[in-house]
């Protein structure tokens, strides 16, 4: 079986530059919207989404952080029908995943919660969107 174990230094940095980024928008976000002004509730709510979106990250790489040292047993809690098939594990960082590889070619996902990309790309969706609201609130006021 070949593995793939997630790095403890990577997930370490990411996971507290990601935490860092979190707080941060979340202060700015409520500062906008309490400041007021053209664009200021899309902008502050721009920043609190991509918070949002921050602390899903934080999690998924938490869910690998934790499971280092156990991807085999991820796997196995996981999935105990399929383990005995498991030829290997795949672990990316963006998005957080660790994936049990089958020698048939396909594969089923352990230890990050399945819930937690859809709700990083939405929230990213989301503030991208309305941080393009609130530039041009701001330019039409100007």
């Amino acid at each position: 079986m070949t593995s793939s174990h997630p790095a403890a230094l990577p997930l370490l940095i990411g996971i507290i530059t990601a935490a860092v980024t979190a707080f941060g928008l979340t202060g700015y976000g409520f500062s906008a919207i309490g400041r007021g002004g053209r664009g200021a509730v899309a902008r502050g709510g721009a920043a609190l989404a991509g918070a949002l979106a921050a602390v899903a990250y934080v999690w998924g790489l938490m869910s690998l952080f934790l499971d280092e040292s156990g991807t085999a047993q991820a796997c196995q809690d996981a999935n105990p029908s399929l383990y005995g098939q498991v030829s290997g594990y795949n672990v990316s960082y963006l998005p957080p995943a660790l994936d049990c590889r089958m020698p048939s070619g396909g594969s089923y996902s352990a230890a990050v919660p399945g819930f937690l990309g859809p709700v990083m790309t939405a929230c990213a969706v989301t503030a991208v969107t309305l941080a393009l609201i609130g530039v041009a609130e701001r330019r039409r006021a100007a």
